[in-house]
C-alpha cells in the first residue's frame, strides 16, 4: 500500500505532537524572558535572552551555587576579590531569572550545594532584591 505525501506528514509530525502533549523537555508551557543586567564601571549594560528548559535552570543554579561558594569563601578568609564573585553570583541569578527558572529549582541547588553557614552568610551579605529571591527559593524546598 502506498501512502500519500499528506499520510507521509502527518506520521512524521506524529512524534513532535506526542512529545509536544506529554510535555517534553519539562517546558512545553514555559517560556523564557529578556532580563536586563546592570553592570557596573565601564562595562556596557549585558541583556540577556533567556529560554526555560529543566536543564537550563539546573545549569544555572549550579553556577549560582558555585559562585556563592567562591563569595563566601573570598569574604571569610580567602584572598579577594570578593566583589568579582559577588558580581559573578548576580549575573548567574540574572539568568536564572531569564531563563524562567522556580524558586524551588533554585532552592533545591541552593540546599545541596551549600552549608547552612554559607546559606546564612548568603542571606546576610546580599542586597535586599537578593535577599528576597534566595529566601523565597530556600522557602520552596
Amino acid at each position: 500500500m502506498r501512502m500519500g505525501s499528506h499520510g507521509r506528514r502527518a506520521l512524521a509530525l506524529a512524534p513532535a505532537v506526542v512529545c509536544a502533549a506529554a510535555g517534553c523537555g519539562g517546558g512545553a508551557s514555559r517560556t523564557g524572558r529578556t532580563v536586563t543586567f546592570d553592570t557596573s564601571g565601564v562595562f556596557p549594560t549585558a541583556t540577556i535572552v533567556g529560554s526555560y528548559s529543566v536543564r537550563a535552570c539546573a545549569a544555572d543554579a549550579a553556577t549560582l551555587v558555585r559562585e556563592a561558594r567562591l563569595y563566601y569563601a573570598h569574604s571569610t578568609g580567602a584572598p579577594g576579590p570578593a566583589d568579582l564573585y559577588y558580581y559573578d553570583l548576580r549575573f548567574a541569578y540574572a539568568h536564572l531569572q531569564a531563563d524562567a527558572c522556580t524558586s524551588k529549582e533554585l532552592g533545591a541547588a541552593m540546599e545541596g550545594g551549600l552549608t547552612a553557614r554559607q546559606r546564612t552568610f548568603l542571606l546576610h551579605n546580599v542586597a535586599s532584591n537578593l535577599y528576597r529571591a534566595f529566601r523565597a527559593a530556600l522557602n520552596a524546598v
